[in-house]
């Protein structure tokens, strides 16, 4: 694998997520963004439809950049180190075992596929990349500070052991895809459980291992499509429980968080309040926690760089656990369409 100091970045997809990371590659030291892809071009020059967090780059001038609606001559074209992948869902396993094959490292968009066999089939692609590339699912929970510090607490035990931990995540119906609105389409994006309550369902799964069983229920559209899923996690201990929603009025907006009860203590937060968690003791007054500067976007892309480059990082995520997370979805989702708890 290439040793170049600078390593050469590629995006393909520009719509919000392409963006996103495309805005925090040009923040990292080290990565230089030489080539974006999408194959409708007025991606490029039309005005961006924005999701739920503020950050993504809204530019139109990309300097030296290259252009191309074409990935697989931007992949024998541009000498890259590292792609990521921001396109819908189904196209993630066939864009990413390209990239895999031709020796450049991929970050891939979660959910990593649509399903466990398509998920197994990228892991395959994995270990058989060229040159050593890597690949990587950016579950970005996994890196926002507001979550890692919620990580260190539950580890060290520093409040005692976790006695129950609710998280949710409610969202207006997602309507920033350009044209046809694939988010929408379950077919496609694994719908309100695959594509928004998985991040939190992965991040259940970081914190506490693979639960025994899942208990979910669930409500949909007239169409079947899945509006509202709510889930108990068995640990044979701690009550965990995750709800997501995408049927939120616009009025509302975006929410999401968590309250966590300790043994001796309660750390609650809530996207919405701009603050960060609060810890609220046992014994003495509540305080906020204090936070490392930066977003998971940005904390997840540079841990990718310095994975990729060989240096000592801790060990967040494995496309392995990816693999994982979109099978206790799929768990969750069986759970709630036949009303059983589902082993796992």
């Amino acid at each position: 694998m290439s040793k170049k100091k600078v390593k050469r970045i590629g995006v393909v997809g520009f719509g919000f997520m392409g963006r996103m990371h495309y805005g925090n590659w040009k923040k990292i030291k080290g990565a230089q963004v030489v080539a974006l892809c999408d194959k409708d071009l007025s991606q490029f020059t039309s005005s961006m439809q924005g999701g739920n967090v503020k950050g993504a780059d809204t530019s139109t001038d990309f300097g030296t950049t290259k252009l191309y609606d074409d990935y697989d001559r931007m992949l024998a074209e541009m000498d890259l180190d590292i792609v990521s992948i921001t396109l819908p869902t189904p196209l993630h396993l066939p864009l990413t075992a390209k990239a895999l094959k031709a020796g450049v490292h991929v970050i891939c968009e979660k959910p990593m596929a649509l399903d466990t066999a398509s998920c197994d089939a990228m892991l395959k692609a994995a270990k058989e990349a060229t040159n050593g590339a890597k690949l990587m699912i950016a579950h970005c929970l996994r890196f926002w500070p507001a979550y890692t510090f919620l990580k260190k607490i539950v580890e060290s035990k520093k409040y005692g052991a976790v006695r129950s931990a609710d998280f949710h995540r409610f969202s207006p119906p997602p309507g920033w895809s350009k044209g046809s609105n694939w988010l929408l389409d379950e077919s496609k994006s694994g719908g309100v459980a695959l594509d928004l309550h998985i991040h939190d369902s992965d991040m259940i799964h970081y914190l506490f291992g693979m639960p025994k069983s899942v208990s979910s229920s669930a409500n949909y559209a007239e169409s079947g499509t899945m509006l509202h899923i709510n889930t108990v996690y068995n640990y044979n201990g701690p009550i965990i429980t995750a709800t997501g929603n995408w049927s939120i009025t616009p009025s509302m907006g975006f929410d999401a968080g968590y309250l966590v009860i300790f043994e001796h203590a309660v750390i609650r937060w809530n996207c919405t309040t701009g603050k960060p968690p609060q810890v609220c003791p046992e014994k003495g007054a509540a305080f906020d926690a204090k936070l490392e500067e930066g977003d998971g976007y940005l904390h997840e892309l540079q841990w990718f760089l310095d994975f990729v480059n060989g240096k000592k990082v801790p060990l967040i995520i494995t496309p392995e656990q990816s693999r994982n997370s979109v099978r206790l979805v799929d768990a969750e989702k069986k759970s709630a369409h036949t009303r059983k708890t589902i082993k796992l």
